[in-house]
């Protein structure tokens, strides 16, 4: 049998509920003496909740034009309201949901709009450290949603070896944003294949250079931005500093145009092995 106290308790809990799908204190006030007695009047409201009218019906209409899960109806010349279904509460969530999901697409098409307009610099570095496979996923789909070029080192190898999941549909995915890749890139057999069949298709300019400078480690740079991902680490370091990219990118430059010689050999012994085959 349940007793005044797990009343009070019972009824605590159905208000805090309420309060998560954005109903105001007298909102759920007025929503609960309708479920305790449909249908009422908003001047009946008044009385039980000690409220001006005015107040208590635009929480009404809120509930019934808002929300739907109060209805209203016309009798002579005030409104009569009333909790008609209680489903309609989860009807309201989903309506919800949907309108979340919605904004959710819209901000982000809005993203690169946003961003554009950002002018304004920011003096403090930021940092950012993304652990485990899910973290690091998260660490390059970040790169796709802020990138518009992306410059540094890495081995295609270790991309689909240490995150199968994500590629090699990343590639597809950054060439469909147009976001294109200069990359110094060490020449196992692997990534010498796959440089000199999708280097024009993935939107990448690499450089090759000799295997023995082969880590499992990937540099992203881009914008004021730059990306250490450790593949047997299991982890990503995002640094958002101006001066910090600024000077790696005139680093990179300076090493992509010393590899030049490196590259055009790898490619030439490719090249002249596949005749030798034939």
């Amino acid at each position: 049998m349940l007793t005044f106290s797990d009343d009070i308790m019972r009824e605590n809990k159905i208000k805090t509920i309420l309060s998560q799908i954005n109903l105001n204190d007298l909102e759920v006030e007025c929503y609960l003496a309708l479920i305790k007695k449909s249908p009422q009047r908003a001047s009946d409201l008044t009385k039980a909740l000690s409220t001006p009218k005015a107040t208590v019906l635009a929480a009404l209409y809120r509930l019934s034009d808002e929300f739907n899960i109060v209805k209203r109806s016309k009798k002579k010349n005030s409104y009569l309201f009333l909790v008609e279904d209680l489903q309609d509460l989860v009807r309201c969530l989903e309506h919800q949901q949907t309108e979340i999901n919605q904004n959710k697409k819209a901000i982000e098409s809005l993203l690169p709009e946003l961003r554009s307009m950002q002018s304004y610099e920011v003096n403090k570095p930021k940092i950012y450290y993304y652990e485990g496979k899910e973290g690091m996923k998260r660490a390059f789909e970040q790169v796709l949603e802020e990138a518009d070029e992306i410059i540094g080192y890495g081995s295609n190898e270790d991309d689909v070896k240490y995150l199968p999941k994500l590629y090699p549909n990343y590639y597809e995915q950054r060439v469909a944003k147009k976001i294109p890749v200069k990359a110094i890139v060490p020449a196992s057999p692997f990534n010498i294949e796959e440089t000199l069949k999708n280097e024009i298709k993935h939107l990448r300019k690499a450089h090759l250079i000799p295997a023995e400078f082969n880590y499992p480690i990937q540099i992203n740079i881009y914008k004021n931005t730059a990306v250490f991902y450790s593949f047997e680490e299991n982890f990503a370091l995002v640094i958002k500093s101006k001066p910090m990219a600024g000077c790696l990118k005139k680093i990179f430059e300076f090493a992509f145009e010393q590899t030049t010689k490196f590259d055009h050999d790898i490619r030439s012994k490719k090249s002249f092995d596949q005749k030798q085959v034939i």
